[in-house]
This record gives C-alpha cells, structure tokens and sequence, in this order.
C-alpha cells in the first residue's frame, strides 16, 4: 500500500513538473500576442533552454524578426526546422 501511495504521489509532482514547463511557453505567447515582443523573446529564451521545441524556437524567430533582429531571426528559424523539418507553425496574428 506504501509502495502505491508514493507511486501516485510520485506521478502527481512529475505531472505538475510537465505543466509548470509549459507555463513560460504560455506566457512568451501571450507577450507575443499584445505585441510585446521583447518580454516574448526573453520567456522563449528561457524555455528552449529546458525545452528544445520547434514551435518555441518558430516564435522565438518570429518576435526576434518583429524586433529587426534579423540575423538572430534567421538563426532560431534554422533552429526550429532544424529539430522538426516537417514544422507547419499555427498562423499568427499580426
């Protein structure tokens, strides 16, 4: 019964750990949304750092590429379809 009750505890903490990941995620695209592209950038940087994703790294670009940082812009796009050549990223509103 120990042994069950620390698994299931166990698995509770490793799944909020899973979602805690994806709360500066959240929050990166929320910044993008309003236009806020340096706090965006800074929430992107955080993430791929813990989380190598191509659609964080495909935002990361895009809100470096809003900001006229161009060849940063072009180095996280490469970035992105470098771990996923097949990225087809969700629209994004401008």
């Amino acid at each position: 019964m120990r042994i069950f009750i620390l698994g299931f505890i166990a698995l509770f903490l490793m799944s909020s750990l899973v979602f805690a990941d994806t709360g500066g995620f959240k929050d990166a695209l929320s910044f993008y949304e309003k236009g806020d592209f340096s706090s965006a950038v800074k929430y992107l940087k955080e993430y791929v750092e813990k989380n190598p994703d191509p659609y964080a790294y495909y935002f990361l670009g895009y809100a470096s590429y809003k900001m006229k940082n161009y060849s940063e812009s072009i180095k996280y796009f490469k970035k992105a379809y470098t771990i996923d050549p097949n990225l087809s990223p969700v629209p994004v509103k401008d």
